[in-house]
């Protein structure tokens, strides 16, 4: 039996383990992961295990039964390389080949990838892919470049869900990956007016690196209020990307009459809400979560166009053995935008841009 090494989430923790390497099954590929970005999702789940863990179980992804202690082989925002195709596949791409992939296995009902308990993810040294959902990298697209296009993906399913036109005023609260993302995806749409918010300093910068019309600290101004400033004939289209819960109400509560509110933040927490505000000034309230290969591959395109400043938002490489000392810097007060796990090498988290 041969091994690997993973970096695996067991009880609210991150630590480094020895896991079995993965068999492709029918219709997948087993690939060596290169790069893989560390996501707010990830932090959150390590913040907030047992919360997703019995998330999971009421949405019958888990079995009620089964213990909180399952470890959780963490990476979705992946690029690899082909190593071995399983049975029922066609060997589209040569051996050797690197790609990049929307982290879900149709071939397992929809799983996905490195975030489904018992499924390799790509903090491991290998995992797998469905064959269907593999795309070549385009020449002149690195590892690390490819591996922002989940979250440039999530920003764009998020755009797209809101249905904005180039009328409406987009207000982008929260300046994290997946803000930047929505951003970048609300330029790429042609919005005139796109309000970046966010307390930090080097965040509202970068924001307006990635095509922010104007940036404001939402702790000195109103932003909403702002935001509606600019409206003529059409909207205002409020994306929440921060995921916390408490800006929801606020949200509902401030927003101008006939807005839009998209939820783009990870939320596990319950919270209160008046929706006679919603009600009363017709607010459309929208979820939006992933996205569709047809969106993850206009993202790959796009970065392979330069389109998408990945560059600016990557800010630090680690490499297998550093992932845990990587994740306590970042459950911390921090400057990092986007860290990037490369698992073929061992090395501690070292800073390659600087932000704020």
């Amino acid at each position: 039996m041969s091994t690997m090494q993973s970096v695996v989430l067991r009880s609210g923790k991150i630590q480094l383990e020895k896991a079995e390497m993965p068999t492709p099954g029918p219709g997948q590929v087993l690939v060596k992961s290169l790069a893989c970005g560390i996501c707010g999702s990830d932090l959150h789940l390590t913040r907030h295990t047992e919360d997703v863990l019995n998330l999971y179980k009421s949405l019958g992804l888990m079995d009620p039964d089964q213990s909180n202690d399952v470890g959780i082989m963490l990476g979705h925002e992946f690029s690899g390389e082909v190593v071995e195709y399983g049975p029922e596949t066609e060997g589209k791409l040569p051996i050797g080949t690197r790609i990049t992939s929307a982290p879900v296995l149709m071939t397992m009902n929809g799983a996905g990838i490195g975030v489904t308990p018992g499924i390799n993810g790509a903090y491991s040294e290998y995992f797998l892919v469905d064959e269907d959902l593999m795309l070549e990298l385009p020449e002149g697209v690195s590892p690390e470049a490819a591996a922002t296009t989940e979250p440039l993906a999530v920003g764009l399913h998020s755009v797209n869900r809101s249905a904005i036109t180039p009328e409406d005023v987009a207000l982008v609260a929260g300046c994290g990956p997946i803000g930047l993302a929505t951003i970048a995806a609300l330029q790429m749409r042609g919005i005139k007016h796109i309000i970046a918010s966010d307390p930090q300093d080097s965040s509202r910068q970068l924001a307006l690196e990635f095509g922010a019309t104007q940036a404001v600290n939402p702790k000195d101004d109103d932003e909403v209020k702002l935001a509606s400033s600019l409206l003529e004939d059409g909207r205002l289209v409020i994306f929440e990307c921060v995921g916390i819960h408490q800006l929801l109400r606020n949200f509902i509560e401030r927003a101008p009459q006939k807005a839009c509110l998209v939820i783009t933040g990870v939320h596990t927490t319950e919270t209160q809400v008046n929706f006679a505000f919603a009600t009363v000034k017709e607010l459309d309230i929208i979820f939006s979560y992933y996205y569709s290969p047809e969106e993850f591959a206009e993202c790959l395109k796009a970065i392979a166009d330069g389109k998408f400043n990945w560059r600016a938002m990557l800010t630090g490489k680690v490499g297998i053995d550093g992932v845990e000392q990587a994740f306590e810097t970042l459950m911390q007060p921090n400057s990092h935008v986007k860290v990037i796990i490369e698992p073929w090498r061992k090395g501690e988290l070292e800073t390659t841009s600087k932000r704020g």
